[in-house]
């Protein structure tokens, strides 16, 4: 029975014994190898097709381009104990096992290069620095969303956008109690803004955001005036509070099947 090289035995069904731990990897480091095959394979079934015996002795073959690199590969994982161990030996250890100065070069790189690949690509960012790019958005990304819903457009130096997200409810309704008194209700109001507040300033620095604007999306059954001053406590004091945190508030807008209210437009207090 072949093992899982080409010529070699399958150790344990004849009775031998299992390698144990501190054994080299490989049996033997022969016989010559197939570069043809080898590249046919990785363009037909991808690089995840071959073994790590079989990757080190690809990355081999520019600095050896006439000789079989199985051999040489094999024993680099025999004496290092892994692919990873190979490719994150430095130069010298390497030249010491026989490997090229042309080789080294390209086996150390190869750490470098995977870190690059998993570093996330940056999005590019939308760029929301004038009324036009707003109410685009607001048009493209709004139309389908709740009715009620007050939304947070949180941006940087350059008015992109960082992140939309809503303002839950709950940060906004005050809790009253059944029987309240006017002074207990208009403290549970004001309890309620400066949550919001809070929580509208807490993630812009947590953004890193050096401006916000904040949007309503008006029930059907309010009119876009009655909105604007119903949000006006809650805009006025984001006004007060945001300065302190070197957070710019561009607007407040109130939508509604298409149309729209500016608080910096309106006259409202700014």
């Amino acid at each position: 029975m072949n093992g899982p090289f080409t010529g070699e035995k399958a150790e344990g069904a004849e009775g031998k014994a299992a390698p144990v731990a501190g054994d080299p990897v490989f049996a033997s480091t022969g016989p010559k190898g197939h570069r043809q095959r080898m590249r046919q394979r990785v363009l037909e079934r991808g690089a995840a097709s071959l073994a790590d015996y079989e990757i080190l002795e690809m990355l081999l073959f520019p600095g050896v381009p006439r000789r079989d690199t199985k051999p040489q590969a094999k024993a680099l994982i025999n004496h290092f104990g892994s692919l990873a161990a190979v490719l994150e030996a430095p130069a010298d250890a390497l030249r010491q096992q026989g490997v090229g100065p042309a080789s080294a070069r390209l086996l150390t790189l190869m750490p470098g290069v995977a870190h690059c690949m998993a570093i996330p690509k940056e999005q590019a960012r939308l760029t929301l620095g004038s009324w036009d790019a707003l109410l685009e958005y607001c048009d493209e990304h709004y139309a389908t969303l709740p009715a009620g819903q007050m939304r947070v457009l949180f941006l940087d130096s350059r008015n992109q956008l960082l992140s939309d997200e809503e303002v839950r409810a709950a940060d906004e309704a005050p809790v009253f109690q059944q029987g309240a008194s006017k002074a207990q209700t208009a403290k549970a109001t004001a309890e309620a803004l400066r949550k919001a507040v809070a929580f509208l300033l807490q993630r812009a620095l947590s953004l890193h955001a050096s401006a916000l604007i904040t949007i309503r999306l008006t029930p059907a059954a309010m009119g876009l005036d009655h909105q604007m001053g119903m949000d006006a406590p809650l805009i006025q004091m984001v006004l007060k509070e945001a300065p302190l945190l070197a957070v710019d508030v561009h607007d407040h807008l109130v939508l509604k099947n298409g149309e729209w209210r500016s608080f910096r437009l309106v006259g409202q207090e700014w």
